[in-house]
């Protein structure tokens, strides 16, 4: 479930969402995104982000998680796992599909993105598609609850002065959509985890 905390928001408290009229849009075009979750080399739990390229046309510089629109034919999953493997070498083989997470419409590119979660057994060797990545940053997954790398920051963004959920890797500043997932995905595992039993005393 979205944390509505993380959604950008201008001075005036309005969200992208409320200034923009959904039903007056053309139909959003689905996009599939991989939160892929694997060990790094000292075996912390860790997942990949992109740094595009400035001179994209969607989302130009931004950190995201690796993903895109589907193809012709294509199921998200399917888009998913491609996206990762040309925008970061991974292996689609490697990766099993746990979960998704809930839908997210971005309402500037008008694109409805469907987060798969995914594991890997062992770090895999990641290499960037240099026609839309500029770097791979890695997020390790205990960041998602440190506050030192999550949290609320005001920034310019297009002219206009917004407050946003973040969370900040190595110098970059994750935001938007990515923030958003991220957010969720730090949800279901409270969530797990709070379900789990307790280990019984010895």
């Amino acid at each position: 479930m979205l944390d509505a905390r993380l959604i950008p928001r201008g001075t005036d408290g309005r969200t992208t969402r409320d200034l923009v009229d959904r039903r007056a849009m053309p139909r959003p075009r689905p996009a599939a995104t991989l939160l892929a979750i694997h060990p790094d080399a000292a075996g912390d739990l860790v997942l990949p982000l992109t740094v595009r390229r400035a001179d994209l046309r969607d989302h130009a510089g931004e950190v995201s998680l690796p993903g895109g629109a589907l193809e012709a034919g294509e199921g998200h999953e399917a888009a998913a796992l491609r996206e990762a493997c040309e925008e970061v070498g991974l292996d689609p083989g490697a990766v099993r599909i746990v979960g998704t997470l809930d839908d997210v419409w971005i309402p500037v590119s008008n694109f409805e993105l469907r987060p798969f979660v995914g594991t890997l057994e062992s770090a895999p060797a990641l290499v960037r598609h240099d026609d839309e990545v500029a770097a791979i940053v890695e997020l390790p997954l205990r960041g998602l609850w440190d506050p030192d790398v999550a949290g609320m920051d005001e920034f310019e963004v297009r002219g206009r002065r917004i407050r946003a959920g973040v969370y900040r890797i190595g110098g970059a500043l994750v935001w938007g959509a990515t923030a958003m997932t991220l957010g969720m995905l730090a949800r279901v595992l409270e969530e797990a985890d709070a379900a789990s039993p307790a280990p019984r005393a010895s």
